[in-house]
């Protein structure tokens, strides 16, 4: 299928989106291996960091997470069809809320116990901390992981699924289909899709994530905040060909624009009176959500003009991409654990962990989860369809 059969056919299997959700999941993985060495709290540190990684890190978080709930909407479009809101509740549930209760219940008693060890706040071994992590229910310093650590994710993405579900119900019945055929119209003008930043600009003036102007706002408060407008925009992107035309067709732009802000941004955030003139942090805000949405652009852009080929290890990376993402953090720490201590230069310690890490959370997907229809359902994967025997195959009509 070519570019325009694509843009034309959006209900077929869109591999960019595919090829696009991987491609963030994995740069979630090697993210989360250089947690170790940037100068920002972590579940264990490293004795000594890297500017390095704190750059790569401060470019990630600019738009990583963006991106993966960009796609997210994305998903969201694909999978619902009009009338089916309750159906595609109930998919949701299953794929998001069990794995996280899992997640709570299993992977992040390791991780909440290692921090607690190398942070000096327990004394003992993980059999003992296991009573503190189930009795210690306080929301925000306790030992109980709501959120699974890092399956926050998971946990407000099926909070802003269930919020907004009215709203993508409505976008994908008639009078919502008026609606993004008007968009796409607006949008197929030279530039207008760069103007999609002014409502992210001023939400991120408003809410001042970084604390400039007032005391910063808790982490999960800002995700709350920020990560919504992204869902609804990836829904939108794919809702209407012209939309992504015009993503494909300016996706150079996009591109030279978020390289040029990307270097520039280490300037304008050192601006002297960035804190006490509104003007001068408004501009900075809008130059920094400039420099995520062309960010955004850029990597739509390329993936739907490069990413559509189907490809035979495509399936199995797009099925293993939500257990991978479960499992792959309560790995890294363990590994982390007896890695990080070791008298060796960063880059070994990275690739020691990294490359442990990428093999040990594939192969208990493949062993452990990929195989087995009741360990599927928990980590969110539908049931495998048993083979057929030959005798069945044979007697299969031919069409």
């Amino acid at each position: 299928m070519n570019r325009k059969e694509m843009l034309a056919n959006p209900v077929q299997r869109r591999h960019d989106v595919d090829r696009l959700r991987v491609l963030a999941f994995a740069l979630v993985f090697f993210y989360h291996n250089g947690r170790f060495f940037d100068q920002e709290w972590w579940h264990i540190k490293n004795s000594t960091t890297s500017p390095l990684v704190d750059a790569l890190k401060g470019i990630f978080d600019l738009w990583g997470m963006a991106l993966i709930f960009l796609i997210s909407g994305a998903s969201i479009y694909f999978a619902l069809r009009p009338g089916g809101a309750p159906r595609f509740l109930r998919d949701r549930v299953w794929r998001l809320l069990v794995p996280l209760a899992f997640g709570v219940l299993v992977l992040a008693p390791p991780q909440i116990y290692l921090t607690r060890l190398t942070h000096g706040e327990f004394q003992g071994n993980f059999l003992e901390f296991l009573p503190h992590y189930f009795q210690d229910w306080r929301m925000w310093n306790g030992n109980f992981a709501w959120s699974g650590v890092h399956l926050w994710y998971l946990e407000v993405l099926f909070l802003f699924t269930l919020v907004l579900l009215p709203l993508f119900a409505t976008l994908k019945s008639q009078s919502g289909r008026r609606f993004t055929e008007s968009l796409g119209r607006l949008s197929a003008s030279p530039g207008a899709i760069f103007l999609w930043v002014l409502p992210l600009a001023l939400l991120l003036i408003l809410v001042d994530p970084f604390g400039i102007l007032r005391p910063e706002l808790p982490e999960d408060l800002i995700r709350l905040i920020a990560y919504p407008p992204c869902l609804v925009y990836g829904f939108l992107v794919f809702s209407d060909g012209r939309v992504q035309q015009a993503i494909i067709g300016q996706r150079r732009i996009a591109l030279a624009l978020a390289f040029t802000l990307t270097l520039g941004m280490p300037t304008f955030s050192n601006l002297p009176g960035l804190d006490s003139n509104f003007l001068l942090y408004a501009l900075v805000m809008a130059l920094a959500s400039l420099l995520s949405w062309s960010s955004l652009l850029a990597i739509l852009g390329y993936g739907m003009r490069y990413l559509t080929a189907d490809h035979r290890l495509l399936s199995y990376a797009n099925e293993a991409v939500l257990p991978f993402y479960i499992l792959h953090k309560t790995v890294i720490l363990i590994l982390g654990y007896f890695i990080i201590p070791l008298p060796l230069p960063i880059l070994a310690k990275y690739l020691m962990i990294a490359s442990q890490a990428f093999g040990i959370t594939l192969g208990l997907y493949e062993f452990g989860v990929r195989r087995f229809n009741p360990v599927r359902r928990i980590f969110g994967l539908k049931p495998r369809k048993p083979a057929l025997p030959v005798a069945d195959l044979a007697a299969q009509p031919v069409s």
